[in-house]
């Protein structure tokens, strides 16, 4: 009997991931205004390396990138130029790149726009804050005066051969009529490429990011669009596919979502929603996401939580008895484990699925324990073993590993205690 013959060929359902129709319905696609043009702009090397305590060396730098650029990431912002060691890693780096466009990010001024020249990037996104506080506090600009020094930088850009994204950041805490006049005033007058508006602080409703981009898609019917976020309301994955199912073309993500405070969106987790539960062709490859977060892990030196979205240790230890027995009887009538998975772990590029023998365990669970240690039982020594293993792994915190469960269960057979 195959279980699988009423959902083979639904796009909600592989082999690998079993998601939910309801992300497919015609009601909701209706709803959608997704970009034709749709790709990655990571800055993991610049905004990733703001975290706190975080310091990649060049050669890190290079070995990120060429990963990266294998992922199928299509813009690398590989940190600032006007720092002697990003510019020697953008200039090492740009030669290793298969495909991916090589970007810095730049202040809005002539002397980091000669620098990224230096550093031989092709695109700068020109920043800038727009909080009319910050504007006049730490700039002493009027609206007028900001507009006219972006557009200056953006103009200066474009005249030296760069590629220009302007990016306005803390853009979303404002009026949104002065929101509008700060973007048009410098888009509609400089040679800008792309644009990109920033929730900095990660703070907008999911709903009204989609809302705003909607508006800024009728602002720029004919330019790219980005978004940046961090995380530190715990929304930003939220925020980027609202936004990208709104007409964003693109969103700036992190590598394990590292970055200030909060950190960016995360592009393992931003990778995984929108290719696999929404179906979004990003062009990234989603076998190469645990491998390069692996590597940005060890050499960043900041680890994953456990429960953590496609990097946690823990995402595919399988501990609840009563899931054991479903997987369990699923696999013997030729079922993936997705009837009881999100994902399987192959799809993101690991292979650790397994069942340990913890506190959850029940009868069904304890026979496959026993099975993979090569033990019999009676029924009654499987009682007590069970026992044992939820006493002992109570007390200890922690599931057993393979060669303690079968120590354990030697040990009650034997007459142990």
């Amino acid at each position: 009997m195959d279980l699988t013959k009423d959902l083979k060929g639904k796009p909600h359902f592989t082999e690998q991931a079993w998601t939910t129709p309801l992300n497919y319905s015609d009601e909701l696609r209706g709803e959608l205004s997704v970009a034709e043009d749709l790709y990655v702009h990571d800055v993991t090397l610049r905004d990733g390396e703001q975290t706190p305590g975080v310091a990649f060396t060049i050669d890190e730098k290079v070995e990120v990138a060429k990963s990266l650029d294998r992922l199928g990431v299509q813009v690398i912002e590989a940190g600032l130029p006007m720092i002697a060691k990003d510019a020697e890693a953008m200039r090492l780096m740009k030669p290793e790149l298969k495909q991916a466009t090589l970007a810095c990010l730049v202040r809005a001024n002539e002397g980091d726009i000669d620098d990224a020249v230096e550093a031989e990037v092709e695109l700068v996104v020109v920043e800038h804050s727009i909080n009319p506080v910050a504007r006049e506090a730490a700039y002493g600009i009027d609206e007028k005066g900001l507009i006219e020094k972006n557009v200056s930088a953006c103009a200066y850009a474009a005249e030296k051969g760069l590629r220009v994204n302007w990016m306005g950041w803390d853009a979303l805490r404002h009026d949104i009529g002065y929101v509008e006049r700060v973007f048009r005033g410098v888009v509609e007058n400089a040679p800008i490429e792309r644009v990109t508006i920033a929730d900095t602080f990660g703070m907008s409703h999911p709903l009204a990011a989609m809302q705003f981009f909607r508006k800024f898609r009728e602002w720029f019917p004919d330019k790219k669009l980005e978004f940046h976020v961090h995380n530190d309301y715990g929304m930003a994955v939220a925020l980027a596919l609202c936004a990208v199912t709104a007409g964003a073309n693109s969103v700036h993500t992190a590598v394990n979502g590292m970055g200030e405070r909060a950190g960016n969106i995360a592009l393992e987790e931003f990778a995984l929603v929108t290719q696999t539960a929404m179906g979004l062709d990003f062009g990234l490859d989603l076998s190469k996401l645990v491998p390069l977060g692996r590597l940005v892990e060890h050499i960043s030196r900041f680890p994953m939580a456990g429960n953590k979205p496609v990097m946690g240790r823990n995402l595919f230890n399988v501990d609840s008895g009563l899931i054991i027995h479903i997987l369990s009887k699923a696999e013997e009538a030729g079922f993936p484990a997705t009837v009881m998975m999100p994902y399987l772990p192959e799809l993101i590029g690991r292979n650790d699925l397994r069942y340990v023998p913890g506190k959850g365990a029940g009868g069904a669970a304890m026979s496959v324990f026993l099975e993979k240690a090569g033990i019999s039982a009676t029924d009654e020594q499987k009682k007590a073993i069970l026992a044992r293993l939820k006493a002992y792994s109570t007390l200890v915190k922690a599931f057993l590993s393979d060669e303690e469960f079968e120590a354990l269960a030697r040990e009650v057979i034997g007459g142990g205690r």
